[in-house]
């Protein structure tokens, strides 16, 4: 018989609960996915609030009436700061002796030790088995991360510790490591003989989007790079691992990321470029501000199968378009054999389209129809499609079962800050940053820095 469960949400009345969790845990529950869950707990410290205002969220987060659904919800007021105030969820969950305890922090970062500090005491008294779910950002810096893990460890196992990053529950996200390993024509190309350079993308329309309060202490460096791209750049870096479990898989990442030449203080210029979208100030009422809205970093991987292959991660907002992408760029057909055409064909490439849509598309040379045999070939795509699945879904399937292979491990997690804590350094003690414009593809700079490698930005269709 499965494990019954029982969920408890912190900051059940924020965006995080209404935009995303309690719409997927509907759609869950309509696949029969929640059939063990006891109950589900949102909390909030809003006065005067109860489970019918409570109800009323969920029907316009989910738009549909369920009342059989809303059944399972119970609301309880605490104030997160207040170790007192968890008693109201003590006495609720003191019913559910034999469930197992998932606690799902979203919350605002600055929240998540007072959380776990007052969980820790809560749980003295509970027998249960449990797990702890936290959003994105952990940690500031290198050192907040590494006081939240100590903090955090102080009350749960690494395996009771599930951190989340949603890009790696993407569908094309996942199907990186499945093109890899289940078709030997690309293991066999996936390497610094064949891959000229690989590029790593999330481009937004859109501005900070009220987000002020969060965005400009963090910026584009520590809201996208240090997490979500840097974990997509270990998934396709990766060795094969030694078998098929969460640990195994985890490792391969882990020694990818142990194997990304440091970055020096002095040599921040060298390797990345900034920007800040011009009326960024305007925008958000700011008289003064050095946050970037843009980031880009060159990375390379010291081991034998990427020495010497650059990867290009960049992340920006209010630009052109909106593209989340891993674009694959093989190198340049060998001079012979564009002699035999009397012309240079591109580059082939294979292109990851994550957001606004799945797709993976793979791009070669062919000989335009009904021309001659010498013809200079042209590009042609191959194009895979699949339906957007919410990430979150994938995710919240993995806590229930307790898989933790898309989940990021305390040496990842630390690693990843160690990786970019030089530029943080540097940037923040660099006053300089270039402004672009609004609709633009970034800052002439960012042009510059791909450019001076004999490269230019890719985008897919």
């Amino acid at each position: 018989m499965e494990k019954r469960f029982v969920i408890i949400i912190f900051g059940g009345l924020g965006d995080l609960a209404r935009s995303k969790l309690y719409p997927v845990l509907y759609n869950l529950y309509k696949r029969y996915h929640l059939i063990n869950c006891s109950k589900i707990i949102g909390t909030g410290r809003r006065p005067n609030f109860g489970k019918e205002e409570f109800i009323q969220i969920l029907k316009d987060s989910i738009k549909v009436d369920d009342s059989k659904f809303f059944s399972l919800f119970e609301f309880v007021k605490i104030n997160l700061d207040k170790v007192e105030e968890y008693k109201n969820l003590k006495e609720i969950l003191s019913r559910f002796r034999e469930e197992e305890l998932i606690f799902y922090l979203a919350t605002p970062p600055f929240t998540f030790e007072s959380i776990v500090i007052n969980l820790g005491d809560l749980l003295k008294e509970l027998p249960n088995k449990r797990k702890v779910v936290i959003e994105k950002p952990f940690g500031y810096d290198l050192e907040s991360a590494r006081r939240l893990n100590r903090i955090i460890k102080e009350y749960f196992k690494e395996e009771e510790i599930y951190r989340i990053d949603h890009f790696l529950g993407k569908e094309t996200v996942q199907n990186i490591f499945g093109l890899r390993f289940s078709n030997i024509i690309f293991e066999g190309i996936w390497n610094r003989n064949f891959i000229d350079h690989i590029q790593i993308s999330a481009l937004e329309d859109i501005g900070v989007e009220g987000r002020l309060g969060y965005y400009d202490k963090v910026g584009a460096l520590r809201d996208m790079v240090q997490n979500h791209l840097i974990q997509i750049l270990a998934l396709i870096a990766m060795e094969p691992p030694c078998c098929i479990s969460e640990n195994a898989i985890r490792d391969e990442k882990v020694k990818v990321l142990k194997s990304i030449k440091e970055i020096k203080y002095e040599e921040v210029p060298l390797y990345t470029v900034r920007g800040q979208y011009e009326g960024y100030l305007a925008d958000e009422g700011l008289s003064k501000s050095y946050t970037e809205t843009y980031a880009g970093v060159k990375f390379y991987i010291e081991n034998l199968r990427w020495d010497g292959v650059p990867f290009y991660l960049r992340t920006g907002k209010k630009l052109k378009k909106k593209e989340t992408s891993v674009i694959i760029v093989f190198k340049k057909i060998p001079g012979l054999f564009s002699k035999l055409l009397d012309c240079t064909p591109q580059e082939d490439m294979i292109g990851f389209k994550i957001s606004p849509e799945n797709k993976i598309i793979l791009s070669f040379q062919l000989r335009p129809l009904g021309s001659s045999i010498l013809s200079c070939p042209i590009p042609t795509a191959m194009e895979w499609s699949s339906q957007n699945i919410e990430a979150y879904e994938t995710l919240f399937i993995d806590i229930i079962k307790g898989d933790q292979t898309l989940f990021i491990r305390e040496d990842e997690i630390e690693k990843s800050w160690e990786i970019v804590q030089p530029i943080i350094d540097f940037w923040k003690n660099d006053p300089k940053i270039p402004i672009y414009p609004v609709g633009s593809f970034g800052p002439k700079e960012a042009e510059d820095f791909i450019k001076k490698d004999g490269r230019v930005w890719r985008y897919l269709q």
